[in-house]
């Protein structure tokens, strides 16, 4: 049984499953919480791949339970990086059991269903594994590793479901991003079948089986299960927008490109030891799915306009033609346009990315440039049709519809905070520049200035200067030819109401759009353009905002 006074180490607590086991503990024992990706004030830095550090932190808390989370669950990066995955995966267990075992204390590891072969239909916890991928390999090795130990728990995790719109980053929430986005019909894999898994049940599974020194191998998934498609359909029902959305069935093939990582045609678990010994914590999937969708607030507004309220585009495309904010960061990409490309503009190709409902392209276009824009919103970009754009198109960020080598330039205007994982779109905008064009990024900077912007635009993150610099390049394909934060002369006024309002917790205001009248516009506009001016000779150490200049190796 865990008592207060009990010291319990949660690694990788900054995830899904993380949110909520932390939770479970945190009322219930001294609780130390770590990640290598500190998104929480709770939170503790801990790489488990990094022995050294592993063994100095534990040697420092001296825990009496280690409930290991930690782990690299991107199949298509484990894939392409199985170093640095067996690193973690497998070599991160490792350096916690060696501390587990010295001092003879339980260690929990979560394991997966993805180590099975899917040659069978469903697995027990005395089937043999099999794993196809290098992520269900490396997640192997790593339970071979916990069961050596006297004090182990293992528990094999199906689909998971849980950490709500800000830390889900698995199937459930990349439907409900569509659905916000205004996709009107999905595209559903049929031929994977697996069960869900409610992280606030497994969570309750592993305080269960430690209170009770329940050692071994476990199932931990819900009851029941089926396919991508079914959880989807199921998943419309519990929204109460199945006469809005279709579903259309699709083999894996259709993703091949973006999800080319091996996985089992099956890994449905069944829980057969977890139900003989506490039978309460085993629902079904359905049961669980319709609970975690009413947790939370997946600020889904009106879809039957495309995911968004009424007006929303409407008022949107008034602030971005002329918010002073919005006019001024016109005006900065323009300065660089004309700094990198002497040619006429007529002769210069240009794909705005995420281009909202378009009114940047009609700018840009009757400056003479050749320009397009895409954006993965219908409704954004039937707006700005009926505003008389062109070339507006609507596409999805994993894969762009352009031939290899079409533009000189393509602009990322406050586009990568809002994709789950930017590195498929920086792939893609390399892909589709020419040798030498140039990509324009603009995006918010620091995360504690996280705020009700960020909230109402869906932002997964904000960016330092060389956080959103590493993303870049480590696609390999591009140079930095110039970076800078911007929107600095305000940065103090900007970070004291949106630290005020956290604090205060002032929720009345819909965005920071929200903060302007007709004379404060012309006042910050002036800043803001004076500060514009300053920027072509200047470089400014913090701002609100960044803007980075890469160009294609």
């Amino acid at each position: 049984m865990i008592h207060k006074s009990d010291r319990v180490v949660i690694t990788g607590c900054g995830g899904m499953l993380g949110e909520a086991v932390y939770d479970v503990f945190k009322d219930i024992c001294e609780l130390h919480a770590s990640d290598i990706d500190l998104n929480t004030p709770w939170l503790e830095l801990l790489d488990v791949a990094a022995s050294k550090n592993v063994a100095a932190y534990l040697a420092k808390i001296k825990p009496n339970y280690i409930v290991h989370l930690a782990a690299l669950t991107d199949m298509e990066y484990c894939e392409l990086h199985p170093k640095e995955a067996y690193a973690t995966n497998t070599g991160g267990v490792e350096n916690v059991a060696q501390y587990a075992r010295e001092h003879n204390i339980p260690l929990v590891y979560i394991s997966t269903a993805g180590i099975f072969d899917g040659v069978k239909e469903e697995y027990l916890e005395i089937d043999t594994p099999n794993p196809l991928s290098v992520y269900g390999k490396s997640k192997y090795g790593g339970e071979l590793v916990a069961k050596t130990l006297p004090k182990s728990i293992v528990i094999r995790a199906g689909w998971m479901m849980g950490g709500g719109p800000k830390k889900d980053k698995k199937f459930i929430n990349k439907i409900i991003k569509q659905l916000r986005a205004g996709v009107k019909e999905l595209m559903v894999v049929n031929d994977k079948l697996g069960t869900p898994c409610h992280t606030y049940d497994l969570a309750q599974s592993i305080k269960y089986l430690l209170d009770h020194d329940a050692y071994g191998l476990y199932h931990g998934a819900c009851d029941g299960g089926g396919s991508r498609a079914d959880v989807a359909r199921y998943l419309l029902e519990c929204l109460g927008v199945t006469d809005q959305v279709k579903i259309r069935e699709v083999d894996s093939s259709f993703f091949k490109e973006n999800y080319f990582a091996p996985r089992p045609k099956s890994e449905k678990l069944i829980n057969t030891e977890l139900k003989r010994i506490a039978p309460h914590l085993t629902r079904d999937w359905h049961v669980c799915l319709k609970e975690y969708i009413t947790k939370f607030n997946w600020n889904l507004w009106d879809l039957n306009t495309s995911g968004m309220n009424r007006n929303f585009y409407k008022n949107y495309f008034e602030v971005e033609k002329n918010h002073w904010l919005m006019k001024v960061r016109r005006m900065m990409v323009v300065d660089n346009l004309t700094k990198y490309f002497s040619r006429s503009p007529k002769e210069v190709k240009i794909l705005d990315f995420g281009c909202g409902s378009g009114i940047f392209v009609g700018e840009l276009g009757e400056r003479g440039y050749d320009v397009s824009g895409t954006d993965i919103s219908e409704e954004a970009i039937k707006f700005g049709e009926l505003k008389g754009i062109k070339n507006l198109t609507i596409q999805d960020s994993h894969k762009l519809n352009y031939p290899d080598r079409q533009f000189d330039v393509v602009l990322s205007m406050d586009v990568l905070e809002h994709l789950e994982d930017e590195s498929w779109a920086i792939k893609e905008v390399a892909r589709v520049l020419k040798p030498g064009g140039k990509f324009i990024v603009m995006v918010p900077a620091y995360q504690f200035l996280w705020g009700v912007q960020d909230e109402v635009a869906h932002h997964y993150r904000r960016y330092t200067l060389g956080g959103i610099k590493d993303k870049v390049l480590t696609s390999g394909e591009f140079k930095i030819v110039s970076s800078s934060y911007f929107n600095t002369i305000l940065f103090l006024p900007i970070a004291l109401v949106r630290l005020a309002s956290r604090i205060f917790k002032l929720k009345k205001r819909q965005s920071d759009f929200d903060l302007n009248t007709p004379l404060l516009d012309k006042i910050f506009f002036s800043l803001f353009n004076f500060e514009r001016k300053l920027l072509r000779y200047l470089k400014f150490p913090f701002g609100v905002s960044i803007l980075l200049i890469a160009e294609k190796k």
